[in-house]
């Protein structure tokens, strides 16, 4: 009877340390920027800053302050990477985030930093806390498709 009870004790102890990282799984992260609907797609080959890594470019009319799609430094096998470009700190569609090829995007505002190499979009220097809005990204080989 005590076996049967250590047993039930172990399998209720782990189900409780197991609970909080199946929730931890689920992708409800809600961005502060406002949600504004995606879906296009373009041919890259149009686009001579794809060429190299770390290239990007603006698409002013997508997202709610403009998009920059960018191309990670880092090789994989979707190596485009799509952010809304305004900053998360100032929160208006005026105020975006710029970037000069060094992975770094900035905020000629409030002066915040974000990380673009490898997708994260992470604020690396404040006041911003949140990261940019990404959007999900497609590569086929001939096509960069955009969505959300």
């Amino acid at each position: 009877m005590n076996c049967l009870h250590r047993n039930i004790l172990k399998s209720l102890l782990v189900s409780i340390l197991l609970l909080p990282g199946i929730n931890g799984c689920k992708d409800d992260y809600t961005s502060i920027i406002p949600y504004v609907y995606i879906n296009f797609s373009i041919n890259p080959t149009n686009f001579i800053e794809f060429n190299i890594p770390g290239g990007s470019y603006y698409f002013p009319t997508q997202g709610f302050g403009g998009i920059l799609i960018y191309r990670d430094m880092v090789d994989s096998s979707n190596p485009f990477l799509t952010f809304d470009t305004a900053c998360t700190y100032e929160v208006t569609s005026s105020v975006r985030v710029t970037t000069d090829g060094s992975g770094i995007a900035t905020c000629p505002k409030c002066g915040s930093q974000f990380i673009l190499i490898g997708g994260s979009g992470s604020a690396i220097k404040g006041p911003a806390a949140q990261p940019l809005r990404q959007y999900k990204t497609y590569y086929s080989g001939s096509r960069i498709v955009v969505r959300n």
